[in-house]
């Protein structure tokens, strides 16, 4: 394997996440290669691994690069709209970010409890403990927003889990009767976990 220098090695991570990201929107996790993704970023396989220990790596170091910015936006949203009530503001919050997952096509293409099962049986812990997860830090954002829940944050971040996982699984559903289910589980969870 070649020697790079710093600024060479930079770059080739850089393209690495950005080619990646690509081929895992176009073609997901499962069907993207190692070999798929070296030839997209003109390096050598054994170059790849001086990089990332295997594919699932890539792609969740691309995925937290994409909740930091999912973060970003949401640190906007909750900042644009501090003036509404508690509940309202939760409820407006999920609303939000079940129509910005289009703005995110990698996030909004996965099977959630499929890709966790994945990435958990080809991912080291340590690997993975890197990470944090996106449901915990939008409890945590609306924290520091001021927003009392009536339960401790994990829980809050589990529910949201939840509700991510439900709605993921709704994709069979017809728009109508979707949008019905949808507003009955985020009133339930929003009615049962923020306080007045």
């Amino acid at each position: 394997m070649p020697r790079f220098s710093e600024e060479e090695k930079s770059l080739i991570r850089e393209d690495l996440l950005a080619k990646g990201e690509q081929l895992f929107v176009q073609h997901g996790l499962k069907k993207v290669t190692v070999d798929d993704l070296t030839k997209a970023a003109a390096i050598a396989k054994g170059s790849f691994y001086a990089f990332f220990e295997n594919k699932e790596h890539l792609y969740v170091e691309i995925l937290f690069r994409i909740q930091n910015k999912v973060l970003a936006d949401t640190e906007v949203f909750l900042q644009e709209n501090s003036s509404l009530p508690p509940k309202e503001l939760v409820r407006e919050l999920i609303v939000w970010s079940f129509d910005g997952m289009e703005k995110y096509p990698m996030l909004a293409q996965q099977d959630l409890l499929e890709l966790r099962t994945h990435l958990t049986r080809k991912l080291p812990k340590e690997i993975l403990g890197r990470y944090p997860d996106l449901d915990m830090e939008g409890a945590k954002l609306l924290v520091q927003h001021g927003i009392k829940f009536k339960y401790e944050t994990e829980i809050v971040g589990n529910a949201f889990q939840a509700l991510s996982l439900a709605f993921d699984g709704m994709h069979g559903y017809e728009p109508e009767k979707k949008e019905a289910v949808v507003d009955i589980l985020i009133n339930g969870i929003v009615n049962e976990i923020v306080e007045e």
